[in-house]
């Protein structure tokens, strides 16, 4: 027999199997294995595998089939119902990017303060810094005939440069605490430095945008609300997965996922989720990120605009 033969007759059955396991998410004649008798404990008693995530059965098995059979385990869990296999899908969001967070807060400490918000304070901070350096003829203006008029633009743009600065800081006082000069933003400043020990930041507002795309996205495949929640909650903890892997292939430099990556695992996520082929998978992806996109420029205008006017009320 020759060797592309014995490798096609090595390769058959293991593709029938890997099919298989794609679309059960077991091996169907595999037998359980025995349970272990466990000794009597007096009291209350809480082991290691239920205190430390991904220890216990359903952190595992959501772990492996986020990264082995993404698609299929949230058509397992969203349309066929099967919730008792896997971690919930805020809980798996919860235990997923505290685990992240902890393991970049010890790798590659300091990256808190390397996202665009901060870059916007860092330049607003600046911008003020620079108007207040001008020379006072920026706000006195001489006319010909000699009277002197005040001019106001400087002061209108320091305040609306000031307003934007303080409404940023005011999602990060954790990470600023020579801002929270007042007693309100101190505790706001607590409740921001718990929930980003979570690793809530990290995918809350994307969280959010998901939804709303994928409500629109999904709903001629008759999947609800709750159901795109509950999809957009396990796409980001693939993603989250693959954050990880990025951080450790880059030896702790890198954890940010191209825009190419995130689309060739939506279009994974789709096929395999809603049993399409490969073209509607594709234009299902692409119409994804439009309308995130459409829905980040709209949300943002909407925000930046009613900074802007309440600056404006402020001169």
């Amino acid at each position: 027999m020759k060797l592309p033969e014995k490798l096609s007759k090595w390769l058959k059955p293991r593709l029938r199997l890997w099919r298989m396991y794609n679309e059960l998410g077991y091996i169907p004649w595999r037998k359980p294995r025995k349970k272990k008798e466990k000794k009597p404990r007096k009291g209350v008693y809480i082991g290691t595998r239920e205190a430390i995530p991904f220890l216990n059965n359903d952190a595992k098995r959501t772990f492996s089939h986020l990264l082995l059979r993404p698609g299929y385990m949230m058509r397992d869990y969203i349309m066929r119902g099967q919730h008792e296999r896997y971690l919930a899908p805020f809980t798996a969001l919860l235990v997923f990017y505290s685990v992240f967070t902890l393991i970049v807060a010890v790798v590659k400490p300091g990256t808190e303060k390397d996202s665009m918000a901060d870059s916007l304070i860092r330049g607003f901070s600046d911008a003020a810094l620079m108007d207040e350096l001008q020379d006072e003829d920026a706000h006195l203006k001489i006319d010909d005939d000699g009277t002197a008029t005040f001019n106001v633009s400087g002061e209108k743009l320091r305040t609306i440069v000031n307003t934007m600065k303080d409404a940023l800081l005011l999602t990060r006082l954790d990470l600023y605490p020579e801002a929270a000069d007042a007693p309100w933003k101190q505790s706001l400043a607590a409740i921001e430095g718990d929930l980003r020990s979570k690793g809530i930041p990290l995918f809350l507002g994307n969280f959010l945008m998901i939804w709303l795309v994928l409500i629109v996205v999904l709903r001629r495949y008759k999947i609800s609300a709750s159901g795109a929640a509950a999809a957009s909650a396990y796409v980001l903890c693939q993603f989250c997965i693959f954050m990880f892997l990025a951080l450790l292939l880059s030896l702790g430099q890198n954890t940010n996922l191209g825009l190419i990556l995130m689309g060739i695992l939506l279009f994974i996520d789709y096929c395999q989720m809603l049993q399409i082929g490969n073209k509607k998978a594709l234009k299902l992806t692409i119409k994804t990120g439009l309308w995130y996109l459409l829905f980040l420029i709209l949300i943002y205008a909407i925000i930046g605009t009613a900074v802007f006017l309440f600056a404006m009320s402020k001169v």
